[in-house]
C-alpha cells in the first residue's frame, strides 16, 4: 500500500516498466547508456505535487494526475534530490517548475532523438525526465551536469538521490 506521506512536493516518482512495446525500448536504451539493470527497469518518472498528485508527461500533454488512479498497481520508487536545502525550500519551486508545463505537447522528437541523433530538440515540449531535470535545474541550476533533454529517467536513481519510499501504488 503507497505511503502518501513519502509524496511530499517536489520529489521524484520513478515508475518500473510493466514490459509494453516503449518501455521496453528505454529500458534497453538506459542500459546501453551506462543504467545498472536493475535502475534500468524504471522508465517513467514523475515530479510529485504531494500525496497522490504528480505532473504526468505523456502523451498528448503533460497534465497533473492522481497516481493512485492513473498508475494503480504499479510499483514505484520515490526519490529526492541530495540538497542541504531541498527540504527546506528547493522542492516546492521544483514541484511549481514541473506544474508550469502542464498542458504543454509530448516531447516524441526528444524520445526518439536517443536513437536518431540528427533530430533537432523541441523547446517548450518535454518527455517525463526532461521535465524531472528541468524542473530541478530550475532551482539547482547545473543539478547533474547535463542538460534535460540528454537525460533518462533511471538517472534519478544514482548518488544525487536519495530513496524515501519503494512499494506498489
Amino acid at each position: 500500500m503507497i505511503n502518501k506521506d513519502a509524496l511530499r512536493m517536489g520529489y521524484f516518482i520513478l515508475y518500473r516498466n510493466e514490459g509494453g512495446f516503449f518501455g521496453n525500448l528505454i529500458e534497453k536504451q538506459q542500459k546501453k547508456k551506462g543504467s545498472t539493470p536493475e535502475d534500468a527497469k524504471y522508465t517513467h518518472i514523475e515530479v510529485s505535487g504531494g500525496g497522490q498528485w504528480s505532473v504526468n508527461v505523456s502523451p498528448p500533454k503533460a497534465k497533473v494526475v492522481d497516481i493512485t488512479k492513473v498508475h494503480q498497481g504499479m510499483h514505484i520508487k520515490v526519490v529526492k534530490f541530495k540538497n542541504d536545502t531541498y527540504d527546506t525550500k528547493g522542492r516546492y519551486k521544483v514541484a511549481f517548475w514541473a506544474s508550469s508545463n502542464c498542458n504543454l505537447g509530448y516531447d516524441w522528437f526528444g524520445i526518439l532523438r536517443f536513437k536518431l541523433k540528427f533530430l533537432f530538440h523541441q523547446k517548450r515540449m518535454f518527455f517525463c525526465s526532461e521535465n524531472a531535470l528541468w524542473a530541478l535545474q530550475k532551482e539547482f541550476p547545473g543539478a547533474l551536469g547535463m542538460k534535460p533533454e540528454k537525460c533518462m529517467p533511471s538517472r534519478f536513481l544514482r548518488d544525487e538521490f536519495e530513496l524515501v519510499w519503494e512499494g506498489e501504488i
